[in-house]
């Protein structure tokens, strides 16, 4: 099996941003967000769950989670995607994620 290496990103790609698991404040993300943009020369897309609290410490509830991180994994203008925050959540998550689409856009 050969596994062909992405693209390197370049100026004007878009990064996609969410929080799988813990939950954290977009205020945190946000200096990452404009460096990312203004500095990098990055478009950002950011998830419903970056800023997201549920009534755990979690980013949303686990449909919630999947969806965010489902959503931008099939997204065809993300070309990254960065997790705020990762952990035990995302290990809640991970078996029901689909990456057949992720995996026939990036291979081609």
């Amino acid at each position: 099996m050969i596994i062909k290496t992405p693209p390197y990103l370049k100026p004007g790609d878009t990064i996609g941003i969410v929080c799988p698991a813990g939950y954290m404040d977009f205020e945190k993300a946000a200096e990452c967000v404009k460096i990312l943009q203004e500095e990098w020369g990055y478009k950002v897309k950011v998830g419903s769950t970056l800023g997201s609290k549920s009534e755990t410490y979690f980013s949303g509830t686990d449909e919630e989670r999947l969806k965010d991180f489902q959503n931008m994994l099939d997204d065809n203008e993300v070309q990254a995607l960065l997790c705020g925050r990762g952990g035990y959540g995302m290990g809640r998550i991970i078996d029901k994620i689909n990456f057949k689409k992720f995996k026939k856009i990036r291979n081609g």
